[in-house]
């Protein structure tokens, strides 16, 4: 094995692997390996009504074609 790849088996493997040193004050979390920014959000007023939708008609779908 490499030593990259030790690295990044031993990251890995660790119980915390975001980077705590890289949290602002919003709260957002950079994951050390990938980059990846964590935060908290909101979730699109479209999505939200496309969930809706979606388990209105699984309900609809259920009760008709049982």
């Amino acid at each position: 094995m490499t030593k990259s790849a030790q690295e990044m088996e031993q990251t890995a493997t660790s119980k915390d692997i975001r980077d705590k040193s890289a949290q602002t004050e919003d709260e957002t979390y950079v994951y050390k390996d990938s980059g990846i920014r964590e935060r908290h959000g909101y979730i699109p007023i479209w999505l939200q009504l496309v969930a809706y939708a979606l388990f209105i008609w699984g309900i609809y779908y259920t009760i008709k074609y049982w």
